[in-house]
């Protein structure tokens, strides 16, 4: 330490406390000139390790000067008080938290509190990382306001609140921390989910009345799900006009599970498919199933469905998805009045199968190498593109698959049957037998112009405009007659003729790897005079 001021006059007139008299009394037995030495001042810190000195004031070494003399003024030893005494820190404010909108929170409020209902609860999941073994759960919750979060607990946590949290209820929760919400798996309208720790609490409010709703929906109407993106998570309300059986399938994992397919419509004139996995085809699926086979036509609302584009656009359930059959809301109701007045007769249309768009698609010509170099396929939705081009290959191996005949609603199932013992074949999709099965077309077509050449896949129609003959009829000639002359020849001759190819291009997951696949949804053998007036047109517009 630095002396900056070794000596100042006396501010005010200052007055030792009652405990301090001994100490001053000793000090100026010691140093009767009224200063304070070092050797002093170390002395009295010496003999009690708690004290504390500080020199207020010190006078000349002359009285003579006439300027007053005081004693040196000690600050005795701090003493704490009684309730602070020996417990360490200071307690933090334990004040309860203000309750706020769940709109309001954000990652940087120190206390907060929420008031909302639980809406929907998942089940356990347990995972293994590179941490170990764990496990976690999500409930969602909705306030008074209207907004909604999610919540997320791990192990230990998992333990404390599972039990605790029930659908339907209110509660009143803290102490949590607020991280981003990962949109893969979390659909609600907020960018922030609250994880619960150890420190968390939840606390239930048994007499709460209805201020806060028990679901808050945003129905999308059938049709503008054909134009919704792949994975995305809405909610929809139909009348449920089909259920068919439940299936076990086999996942990935090796796990089976259950499936169950049904068909919506609603007032836009559209239909499409719901496919219920797990639990809900033995609860909610069984009770749709009973109301079909009493004459009765089901409003079902869908709260977090999961849209999928695989062959056209259908809807599916997710873990966080609901299902209220019959809801008491304005929107089922007026289904119900649209469907009893003439919509259960009225005519709608399958948004659940591969569809070309309207519009028309001779306009979207394209080129080989232009599919690559734009990077068509690569967006949300898929290209549809018209190519010119000339087939220089077909693979004859496994051109056709085994298909189901039964009809679904107003299309045919055509998803692949297994031969079982006995001879007959069996839909797992259908969860039945049949004696004769159908053949489709699953062609690998390479086909090329100008440009370049690329491979694309023929279903049935578009098999059949460039072979000329049904899948059934080819694969008699080779499987069944062993016709060696003639399933060449129809292989053959196909060869080298120019197509209009009306090309659906989307990018879609092979296992970890992404690949742009190409289907050809028409094939149409070039009309020479067409194609001219198509082409004089195309020289016209690119010469003014």
């Amino acid at each position: 330490m630095e002396v900056i001021i070794p000596e100042c006059e006396i501010i005010g007139n200052p007055s030792l406390p009652p405990e301090a008299e001994p100490v001053s009394q000793n000090v100026s037995s010691t140093n009767n000139s009224g200063s304070f030495t070092r050797e002093t001042l170390n002395g009295s810190a010496g003999s009690d390790s708690n004290s504390v000195a500080r020199l207020v004031s010190k006078s000349s070494a002359n009285p003579a000067n006439g300027a007053p003399s005081f004693p040196p003024t000690i600050q005795p030893s701090y003493k704490p008080p009684p309730m602070y005494k020996n417990r360490g820190a200071i307690m933090k404010n334990e004040a309860p938290a203000r309750i706020i909108p769940i709109a309001a929170l954000n990652p940087y409020q120190g206390r907060w509190a929420i008031k909302a209902r639980v809406t929907a609860k998942g089940d356990i999941r347990r995972y293994n990382n590179a941490k170990g073994d764990g496990k976690v759960f999500s409930f969602d919750l909705l306030d008074s306001d209207g907004g909604e979060i999610r919540v997320t607990c791990f192990n230990s946590v998992v333990d404390r609140f599972y039990e605790v949290v029930e659908v339907g209820k209110v509660y009143v929760m803290s102490k949590g921390s607020l991280k981003p919400a990962k949109k893969n798996f979390n659909h609600l309208n907020n960018e922030w989910e609250i994880f619960l720790e150890a420190a968390s609490t939840v606390e239930p409010c048994p007499d709460e009345n209805d201020s806060i709703p028990t679901q808050q929906f945003n129905f999308r109407p059938i049709s503008e799900i054909e134009n919704a993106e792949n994975n995305s998570i809405l909610d929809i309300i139909g009348i449920v006009t089909s259920v068919n059986p439940s299936v076990t399938i086999l996942r990935k994992n090796g796990m089976e599970t259950q499936r169950r397919i049904m068909n919506l419509k609603d007032e836009s004139g559209k239909s499409v498919e719901l496919t219920l996995w797990g639990e809900f085809c033995n609860k909610e699926g069984s009770q749709l199933q009973e109301a079909l086979d009493s004459g009765f036509f089901p409003v079902l609302a869908v709260k977090a469905g999961k849209v999928n584009d695989f062959s056209g656009k259908s809807v599916g359930t997710i873990s966080s998805t609901q299902l209220f059959m019959n809801p008491n809301l304005p929107e089922a109701d007026r289904l119900k009045v649209w469907f009893d007045g003439g919509g259960k007769n009225a005519a709608s249309q399958s948004i659940s199968k591969d569809v070309m768009p309207a519009f028309s698609q001779n306009l979207i010509r394209k080129t080989i190498s232009q599919i690559k170099d734009e990077g068509l396929g690569r967006g949300e939705r898929p290209d549809w593109v018209t190519v010119k081009a000339t087939v220089s290959f077909i693979k004859a191996d496994n051109f056709c698959y085994t298909a189901c005949p039964l009809m679904i609603g107003d299309r045919q199932c055509n998803k692949k049957v297994t031969k079982v013992a006995g001879g007959n074949w069996c839909c797992d999709r259908c969860d039945k037998e049949f004696e004769e099965c159908d053949y489709r077309y699953l062609l690998q077509v390479q086909v090329q112009d100008h440009t370049g050449l690329t491979w694309v896949t023929a279903f049935q129609e578009s098999g059949e405009d460039i072979l000329g003959c049904s899948a059934k009829e080819l694969y008699k000639l080779k499987y069944e007659e062993n016709d060696d002359i003639r399933f060449p020849e129809i292989m053959r001759r196909s060869l080298f003729e120019q197509y209009l190819f009306r090309l659906k291009i989307k990018e879609e997951l092979y296992g970890d790897e992404q690949k742009v696949k190409i289907t050809a949804v028409k094939a149409e053998k070039v009309n020479p005079s067409m194609e001219s007036r198509y082409l004089l047109d195309l020289i016209g517009r690119h010469s003014v």
